[in-house]
């Protein structure tokens, strides 16, 4: 076989191994249950108050086919390299669905200072599970994983 020929092959193993890590960095972080997707989206930089504190907004996309009613949990993180994530809280949100549609659901926070001295950035991101109720009554159980919204850095 030919040097060319053994690179074409070598280069072809590679790019189908990472075509999977291509389109799976690619995918959305949402999750359908029940009848209903939950979307948690990138957090953003909603104001800055009278003495300069950053509230960051954290909103969720949600969509549900009708008769049925949704609770989700959303909680608020800083990702950090070296450690665990610092957690700030979290939110419980419940939405009905007389027929099918989007809503979309959102909490406001001050920007924490949370990496010391002399990291002057925050990344942060949040979480979301939730459970469905049917009009007749039944639920459909909580969502086995938690989907996180992609991280968004922020300036102190």
């Amino acid at each position: 076989m030919s040097f060319s020929r053994k690179a074409a092959l070598a280069l072809t193993g590679i790019v189908a191994m990472a075509l999977p890590l291509a389109v799976a960095g690619s995918a959305s972080a949402a999750t359908t249950r029940g009848g209903c997707t939950v979307t948690p989206l990138t957090p953003t930089l909603d104001h800055t108050d009278s003495s300069g504190q950053k509230w960051i907004k954290y909103e969720n996309k949600v969509y549900c086919d009708g008769g049925r009613s949704i609770e989700i949990v959303d909680e608020r993180l800083e990702y950090d390299a070296l450690n665990y994530d610092d957690y700030y809280g979290s939110h419980t949100y419940n939405v009905s669905f007389d027929t099918a549609g989007t809503q979309y659901v959102s909490v406001l926070q001050v920007l924490p200072d949370a990496d010391g001295l002399f990291d002057k950035n925050e990344e942060m991101y949040h979480q979301v599970g939730f459970q469905v109720t049917y009009d007749n009554g039944s639920v459909s159980g909580w969502t086995p994983d938690w989907d996180a919204s992609p991280r968004a850095t922020f300036h102190l």
